[in-house]
C-alpha cells in the first residue's frame, strides 16, 4: 500500500510541477497484444494519460489504466491433457517522458507501480517503452513495450496502443 500511495505522489507532484509550461493534454486509449513470458498469450487494458507540455517537443506524462494479461498452461497425466487458463490483471501507475522523433514521430518512457487486482495479490515495478505515431490531431498509435517485474520475474507484453486525444 505504501508503495501504492508513493506512486500517486510522485504522479501528482509531477502533474503540479509542469502544468504550468502549457496547455495539458489528455488522451484515453486501448491496448491490445501478445505476453511475451512463458505460457502469455492475450493482453489487453486501458488508459488514460495526461500530457504536460515541459519545453519544445517534451511533455511529461501521468497515466493509470487496467491490463489483463492472459496465460494458458497444459499438463499431460496419464495421456489426459490437462488445460488451465486465466489472466492476471494490473492497474499501472505510470510518470513519463514523451519527446518528438520528428513531427508525427515520438518516443515514450515510463515508469511505476502496478498494483495487483487479485484479493491479497502484491504489486510490481512496470516499465514502459514505447514509439508512437500522430495520426491526426484526435489519434495517435503507439507499439508498446509493457513490462512488469517482481522478485525476479516478468510478466510482459508488446501491445499496439490506440489512442483518442482530447
Amino acid at each position: 500500500m505504501k508503495k501504492l500511495l508513493l506512486a500517486v505522489a510522485a504522479i501528482i507532484i509531477t502533474a503540479a510541477t509542469v502544468n504550468a509550461q502549457g496547455k495539458t493534454a489528455f488522451s484515453l486509449a486501448g491496448n491490445i497484444g501478445v505476453g511475451t513470458y512463458t505460457y502469455g498469450k492475450l493482453a489487453v487494458g486501458a488508459d488514460i494519460q495526461a500530457d504536460f507540455p515541459a519545453t519544445t517537443g517534451l511533455k511529461i506524462t501521468a497515466s493509470a489504466g487496467y491490463e489483463s494479461f492472459g496465460y494458458s498452461t497444459s499438463v499431460v497425466v496419464g495421456g489426459t491433457t490437462y488445460t488451465n487458463n486465466g489472466h492476471s490483471s494490473y492497474i499501472p501507475l505510470l510518470t513519463g517522458v514523451k519527446f518528438n522523433l520528428s513531427p508525427n514521430l515520438y518516443g515514450h518512457a515510463q515508469l511505476g507501480y502496478s498494483p495487483s487486482t487479485a484479493s491479497g495479490g502484491t504489486g510490481a515495478f512496470t516499465y514502459a517503452p514505447s514509439l508512437g505515431y500522430v495520426v491526426s490531431k484526435n489519434f495517435d498509435i503507439a507499439a508498446k513495450y509493457l513490462g512488469l517485474s517482481r522478485n525476479g520475474a516478468t510478466i510482459s507484453a508488446i501491445v499496439a496502443r490506440l489512442a483518442y486525444n482530447f
